[in-house]
């Protein structure tokens, strides 16, 4: 596999989406609202599926407004369902931001192991003719002995452990 990151954004572009995300929060801020912990899992929230109900319970009421007591009106409702869906568009907009932004890391990180690992491998060849090298490369692994491939021994493991139950079970 080649390399992922083919360009990168400057420094400056990325200082200037920070800026503009926090103009954008900061913009929102005085229409946000902050929730207890008792208010969201207490409050009954137009949870998913509910929708529907609701817009139609929102059109009967318009049609029907003298049903209602006076002290509601029918506006408020559709005020609030466009303003529902006017949020959803904006946190659609972040995630497809947030999805784009943590991709472009994820490749980012990936060819930063693929040098690293290169790196690490043209240094172990050398260190046997380097003594300095030698003794700056055993941090290296002290970390290869702590961390290395300890997601790929645990799933190794785990499918070890998987074929001997397997194993066990055919027997009995």
């Amino acid at each position: 596999m080649g390399k992922i990151i083919l360009s990168q954004a400057t420094k400056a572009i990325l200082d200037a989406m920070v800026v503009q995300i926090n103009n954008s929060a900061a913009t929102f801020k005085p229409f946000a609202v902050n929730l207890t912990e008792k208010e969201k899992e207490g409050g009954r929230s137009m949870a998913e599926g509910r929708e529907g109900y609701v817009r139609l319970v929102s059109a009967i009421a318009n049609q029907n407004p003298n049903s209602l007591s006076r002290a509601d009106n029918p506006a408020d409702l559709v005020s609030l369902l466009n303003y529902y869906s006017n949020l959803a568009a904006d946190i659609q907009a972040t995630y497809s931001l947030l999805e784009i932004l943590e991709e472009t890391q994820l490749g980012a990180a990936c060819d930063i192991m693929k040098l690293t690992d290169r790196y690490v491998n043209n240094l172990q060849i050398d260190r046997g003719n380097n003594a300095a090298l030698d003794i700056a490369m055993r941090e290296v692994d002290e970390w290869n002995k702590r961390f290395a491939n300890t997601g790929a021994t645990a799933a190794k493991k785990a499918a070890e452990a998987n074929k001997e139950n397997s194993e066990n079970t055919e027997e009995q």
